[in-house]
């Protein structure tokens, strides 16, 4: 399923989120706040890849993230399956009938497609780069639940007097990501290789986002 557009928000916007996120009292909140949404808004990662996010996927000296093929997933209660991975399992098992839920939850966390297994570099941006080596120094990475990945992204939002309560959402960073490369001019290949998506439909609805491209091929034509 393609990002959700429509909760992508305009660099105007991300700046003022972030603006939010900056005036959580806590400061640990307020460090896990901003790294939720740079990771999300910058990098593109989808939800439950931020949700997992392990230092054992960050090479800070490469400045790459790297997403696995597998993660066990301990952040549920007493050390078990979160309910993000859980509600994922249940659904498997759904749709494979014949399958144990212990069998499945035994594979999580899983990456959503294969195309999901992949490398995503951060050294472009001083902001990311500074977040997810606090994070990393903090946490050893995101340390919570999905729920509390969401609940940091509401609090920056409602920190942010000028956007509304539902300006945007997790999915909504994602496509936030994807939008500000693709106005920068980053190719189709690198876009669908970035973002972890099978259908390189998905990565060619946001070329042309905003008009961005046409502006810059005017620029350099006139």
């Amino acid at each position: 399923m393609a990002p959700t557009r429509e909760k992508s928000l305009s660099e105007r916007e991300f700046e003022l989120l972030l603006e939010g996120a900056g005036r959580i009292d806590d400061p640990t909140r307020r460090l896990e706040a901003r790294a939720a949404i740079l990771i999300g808004g910058r990098l593109g990662l989808r939800p439950g890849e931020t949700t997992h996010l392990s230092e054992s996927w960050v090479d800070l000296e490469r400045q790459m993230i790297q997403i696995p093929d597998h993660h066990t997933c301990t952040k549920g209660r007493d050390g078990d399956i979160c309910g993000y991975c859980r509600q994922a399992v249940e659904q498997r098992v759904r749709h494979n009938p014949e399958r144990d839920f212990d069998d499945i939850a035994a594979q999580y966390w899983l990456p959503k497609t294969e195309a999901a297994t992949r490398a995503i570099p951060f050294h472009f941006s001083y902001r990311v780069r500074v977040a997810i080596e606090l994070l990393v120094a903090e946490h050893g990475g995101w340390p919570y639940s999905f729920s509390t990945l969401q609940r940091r992204l509401n609090t920056a939002l409602d920190c942010a007097p000028q956007l509304s309560s539902d300006a945007t959402s997790l999915h909504g960073l994602r496509a936030t990501a994807a939008s500000h490369h693709a106005s920068r001019g980053l190719d189709l290949a690198a876009l669908r290789a970035m973002f972890g998506w099978e259908d390189i439909n998905t990565a060619r609805q946001y070329l042309n986002v905003d008009g961005a491209m046409t502006r810059r091929a005017l620029d350099a034509i006139h």
